[in-house]
């Protein structure tokens, strides 16, 4: 592969989703200023059979008409140097390839393989737990009117590096940050590990409401200009944040919060979030 340094990378497929996908990277690379890189899997199944040289040329042709008219499908066409390839290979790999040289990696949620009623296909999946750069599954928002960035905050490193790509995209496209903390009545950051549970709600909301004051607080001073509200809410996370995805135009989420187990890629809220999610999502690392 030939990746452009710090390129917005975009897989696609002949899907409505990847067209998503596909207009959300081209979005990003005109925001960044930086060059857009187009890939196409075509696995290896199709070229290890025995095909007849035409065949084989037809094949790499066909895949390379889904690039191309993917890319002629964008509008407005991004003012960024815009590049392309085919790679025959998996395209979980692919994409997880990419990644290394890449700034974003941008996908749909669901490619042309995906089930009926699958809300998240396992290339997406799979990419999101193994890139090395914050990837966005692109999704049809479910306000269109949305304009906020709904992060998810847990006080974790994981959840540290999410509330800054959040209050960055903010900053650069001038939109209101919301951070939300969720939690389970027999969460040690509320009930105070080391100490005597709080007994009433409303001191468990004060615990989780310093947390959140802790956590943004030096983002905020470095993007002054960006809007912040801070939801403590005595809820599971991961129904917060679908919750919250109704009405935001994004949301953003670490790979592991406090609760991931040493050597799990994705967390749990993270991937229920992936699924239930009505808007895109970026997981960021």
């Amino acid at each position: 592969m030939s990746v452009p340094p710090e390129a917005v990378v975009a897989g696609v497929d002949a899907s409505s989703d990847s067209a998503r996908g596909l207009a959300r990277a081209a979005e990003e690379a005109r925001a960044r200023g930086v060059p857009l890189h187009v890939v196409h899997a075509l696995p290896p199944i199709y070229t290890e059979m025995p095909l007849a040289p035409a065949d084989e040329r037809a094949l790499w042709d066909s895949a390379k008409e889904v690039v191309d008219a993917a890319l002629a499908a964008l509008d407005p066409r991004p003012a960024v140097p815009v590049t392309s390839e085919v790679v025959n290979d998996l395209p979980a790999k692919v994409l997880i390839g990419a990644s290394r040289q890449a700034s974003l990696v941008v996908l749909g949620a669901r490619g042309h393989t995906a089930l009926s009623g699958l809300l998240l296909g396992s290339v997406s999946q799979q990419v999101c737990s193994h890139a090395h750069c914050p990837v966005v599954v692109a999704r049809e928002t479910a306000d269109p009117n949305a304009r906020r960035i709904v992060v998810g905050v847990d006080g974790s490193a994981g959840a540290d590096l999410a509330l800054g790509y959040a209050m960055q995209v903010a900053a650069r496209d001038q939109v209101p940050v919301t951070a939300v903390f969720g939690w389970r009545d027999h969460d040690g950051r509320t009930t105070g590990t080391g100490a005597p549970a709080w007994t009433h709600t409303a001191e468990r909301i004060a615990a989780a409401e310093r947390l959140l004051e802790r956590a943004t607080e030096a983002w905020a001073s470095k993007y002054p200009d960006v809007a912040v509200t801070r939801e403590a809410i005595p809820v599971a996370a991961s129904r917060i944040l679908a919750d919250a995805s109704e009405h935001a135009a994004m949301v953003v989420v670490g790979t592991r919060g406090r609760g991931g187990f040493a050597g799990l890629l994705l967390g749990s809220v993270s991937h229920s979030v992936l699924h239930h999610a009505r808007c895109p999502v970026a997981v960021v690392r």
